[in-house]
């Protein structure tokens, strides 16, 4: 997303893009990652395959099933400067039903702009994070995010919910923010 002027960019709230890890990001949900990489980990890992890979279980927990959901894997693509930074948020949205999780592929990187908030986010407490290769994050249901931001093109594996009834609420937002890497 691109800043709608040079104006808007000196009224906004710089909002600086943190590093992924479990304790920070816990509020919203779970990083997904092996347990060496991770060391809050539900699981120790165990080897497979006659000991030519380890196994890591449980990293996240999947809620998708509320109300006849199922769950739904999907890869979401981005292209090359579909998102340009500074980031300008415009939005957020939450999933009520379910939750959903994002792993970026290969070496894509994902920008997690999460808040708190009742029936509206809270403006006063959006987080950025940056989602690494090797990472990914579980947001947990009714967790205000913006929509996905890839920094850079990327394909990113998704597990959501799926079912008749539609789960996305969105508001748009009425301060003006941007984040930074």
């Amino acid at each position: 997303m691109n800043l709608p002027d040079s104006s808007s960019a000196t009224a906004s709230k710089v909002i600086v893009a943190q590093v992924l890890t479990p304790a920070a990001f816990a509020p919203f949900g779970d990083v997904i990652a092996p347990a060496k990489a991770q060391p809050s980990a539900k699981s120790d890992s165990t080897p497979i395959n006659e000991g030519t890979a380890q196994r890591f279980d449980d990293l996240t927990q999947l809620d998708v099933s509320e109300q006849g959901g199922e769950a739904c894997v999907a890869i979401f693509r981005t292209q090359d400067g579909t998102h340009v930074a500074p980031y300008a948020l415009t939005m957020f949205e939450r999933h009520l039903l379910g939750s959903q999780s994002f792993v970026p592929m290969a070496q894509g990187r994902v920008l997690v702009v999460v808040t708190q908030g009742g029936d509206t986010p809270d403006e006063d407490a959006i987080q950025a994070f940056v989602v690494e290769p090797g990472q990914g994050v579980t947001l947990r249901r009714g967790v205000w995010h913006h929509p996905m931001i890839t920094i850079g093109g990327a394909d990113v594996f998704v597990i959501e919910r799926r079912a008749a009834q539609v789960d996305c609420e969105i508001m748009r937002i009425k301060g003006c923010f941007v984040v930074t890497l």
